[in-house]
């Protein structure tokens, strides 16, 4: 079990940090506000979000009638990743996939723990 966490905290903080990065990248690649810029903007928005929702864990282990939020946001997050590394087949692109699916996996793998009521 302490693998799994230590896999779970060690993803989401590499999540957080490209989310980051990425983000701020938008500055250094566009010059201008453009649909292109809002949209790699965005999706460092988005691993920033998905590592926020993921560090909840750490803290406060989610009750089951709540961690569905979390194990869908996961999925959804792994199927999106992998969608970029089909329409950009680069190595970061594959890289960022399997630290996500890292991520996903080893969180929806963490015990659960059932509701106090």
């Amino acid at each position: 079990m302490r693998v799994l966490r230590f896999i779970h905290k060690t993803a989401t903080l590499l999540v957080l940090a490209v989310g980051v990065i990425h983000t701020l990248a938008t500055f250094y690649f566009f010059d201008e506000l453009t649909e292109e810029a809002v949209w790699f903007a965005g999706a460092g928005l988005g691993g920033i979000f998905i590592a926020f929702l993921n560090l909840r864990f750490w803290h406060r282990p989610l009750e089951l009638r709540k961690r569905w939020l979390t194990d869908s946001a996961n999925i959804l997050f792994v199927i999106w990743l992998f969608a970029g590394a089909v329409a950009t087949p680069q190595p970061p692109s594959f890289v960022v996939a399997l630290v996500g699916s890292s991520m996903a996996l080893s969180g929806l793998l963490l015990p659960r723990r059932e509701s106090a009521q």
